[in-house]
């Protein structure tokens, strides 16, 4: 089934040219939609009760963490691309390198993970968005699905550990107090 849906996708990316623009589009650059809203969050997040900057920070930590994990498991697993092991031209240029684990769905999953227990509304939608990146990368011929589920279920296992393990240094960064109008306030209201 694996390889039957990869072939899919790739087929149907090759048969519509405007579907294949849009799937090179969302391929290549469509992960960087997920740090600019993560940026969008921290500027706009403001209350002191607003954990949504605790889960960026969570998942800049997790996305180098598996950053990491991602090296040392594409050397260790060496599975070959499909454009590799079935024979046809990607749609763009990659390395032959391991399939598993598609980095972009690794470090994106990890990334917006946190958001998912801070602000479940906003972390749903990240994931879908993440996992559209990943499946446009199946289509583009240069992951199998199962790289792309495998990538983002062992992300949100290491957003686990690392949200659990960096608790203390959080509570210790008092991100809410990083808001400048909170500042203002704070300072406005101080005696002269």
């Amino acid at each position: 089934m694996d390889v039957a849906l990869a072939l899919a996708l790739h087929q149907l990316a090759t048969a519509q040219t405007w579907f294949g623009a849009v799937i090179l589009v969302v391929a290549q650059a469509g992960i960087l939609v997920l740090p600019i809203a993560l940026l969008a969050v921290w500027l706009v997040a403001s209350a002191p009760s607003d954990g949504r900057r605790e889960a960026v920070v969570a998942g800049v930590a997790s996305a180098m963490v598996a950053f990491a994990v991602g090296l040392i498991l594409e050397r260790i697993l060496n599975r070959p691309r499909p454009f590799v092991e079935l024979g046809f031209e990607p749609l763009f240029p990659h390395a032959q390198d391991s399939s598993f684990p598609s980095d972009h769905t690794l470090v994106g999953v990890a990334l917006i993970g946190p958001m998912l227990w801070q602000a479940p509304k906003l972390g749903i939608w990240l994931l879908v968005w993440a996992l559209l990146v990943g499946f446009a990368r199946v289509a583009a011929g240069v992951h199998y699905p199962t790289d792309i589920l495998g990538s983002a279920i062992l992300a949100l296992g290491l957003d686990t550990v690392v949200w659990v393990t960096t608790r203390p240094v959080r509570g210790w960064l008092n991100l809410h107090r990083w808001d400048g109008r909170r500042l203002r306030s704070q300072h406005a209201r101080r005696p002269r």
